[in-house]
């Protein structure tokens, strides 16, 4: 149970840490005159990233239930409900995983 609370904080921060930098990198784009609202391309860009920073968001919600959850139980009363919310997290994030692989290959593909 140690091992499962400290790895889920740990995709919790690095969750958290990856969301951050994304708004950093927003708004150093915005200094630089990059705009939503500017060229087809700079509107691309931001909604593609903001669209996958909602996702990430929604995750991240759902990985501090998961850690609430998990603080909350004592290994023996780890029940299936617990089981199955991470098992159901754990399936969010790796379709979002393939889903990225997939948009990835795809834009490199389509020049």
């Amino acid at each position: 149970m140690d091992r499962y609370r400290r790895w889920l904080s740990l995709t919790l921060l690095l969750g958290l840490v990856f969301l951050v930098s994304q708004l950093f990198g927003w708004r150093e784009l915005v200094a630089q005159g990059v705009y939503f609202s500017g060229q087809p391309h700079s509107s691309f860009f931001f909604l593609f990233t903001g669209l996958h920073g909602v996702h990430l968001a929604g995750g991240i919600v759902a990985l501090l239930y998961l850690v609430a959850y998990g603080l909350r139980k004592r290994p023996e009363e780890f029940d299936k409900k617990g089981r199955a919310l991470v098992d159901a997290m754990s399936l969010y994030w790796h379709v979002m995983d393939a889903l990225w692989i997939w948009l990835f290959l795809l834009l490199l593909v389509w020049r």
